[in-house]
């Protein structure tokens, strides 16, 4: 009986003990290793190399920037159009150094040699039609006959050389003052009537029948030869293209 005592009273000692033993260690919680958050920091600090290691890891394993892809079909693009726009700025500065002669006016006919001679030219040719100018009219527009300007009006001004225009036409209820063939003395009686107080004279090209011209483009050395052609072929005239303003 003594025996069982003395040994349930030593259970009692163990179980105090191991009970001590426990409420000791809640008293250092930084001690106690079985605590998940203390552990971790445990980790970082005497293991650094850890972190060095997850950092290897994740570089390794993100992924890589990958080189640019390269479109063949428009980098061909790309250069085809380079390629026309340079040979375009070549045939520009070659147009600009080219010069420029009328041939004409020239009668039905005739046009046919001189084609005939520029045949083997090797310049631009354009074959062109045109009605050619055979004078210059003064007159007053029908819009300021309508007005009320009237012949006994022109009289009364000193201007005698007047006629009315009834023949069908543009110049159909005109009154026309004057006909002539060079331009500047139309200008020069268009100013007189002015001084004299006669107001809205107007001037027209009188044009005659059509008449045919080669506009001929080349290269000075082109057009050097175009002038031993017109030697041997000397129909209307050859001479500098207009300049168109």
């Amino acid at each position: 009986m003594n025996l069982w005592r003395i040994g349930l009273i030593g259970l009692v000692i163990v179980n105090v003990l191991l009970l001590a033993a426990q409420l000791g260690g809640v008293g250092h919680p930084q001690m106690h290793m079985q605590e998940p958050g203390l552990r971790a920091e445990w980790v970082k600090l005497v293991q650094p190399w850890v972190q060095a290691e997850d950092a290897t890891q994740s570089s390794s394993t993100a992924p890589q920037a990958q080189p640019p892809k390269i479109d063949l079909k428009a980098g061909q693009l790309e250069l085809q159009e380079a390629i026309e726009t340079a040979s375009n700025g070549v045939f520009n500065n070659q147009a600009l150094n080219l010069e420029c002669r009328l041939w004409g006016p020239l009668l039905q006919g005739d046009d046919v040699r001189v084609q005939e001679a520029l045949r083997d030219w090797p310049g631009q040719v354009d074959r062109l039609e045109r009605q050619v100018p055979v004078g210059y009219v003064v007159y007053l527009p029908k819009s300021v006959v309508d007005a009320g300007q009237s012949m006994g009006q022109l009289a009364g001004k000193g201007v005698t050389d007047a006629f009315y225009m009834n023949t069908p036409g543009p110049m159909q209820g005109t009154i026309s003052l004057g006909l002539f063939r060079d331009q500047q003395r139309a200008i020069q009686h268009q100013s007189e009537l002015r001084a004299k107080g006669v107001l809205g004279v107007e001037i027209r090209e009188r044009l005659g029948p059509t008449r045919i011209f080669f506009e001929l483009r080349g290269s000075p050395t082109q057009v050097a030869e175009l002038q031993q052609m017109y030697t041997l072929n000397p129909k209307g005239e050859l001479k500098n293209c207009p300049q168109v303003p």
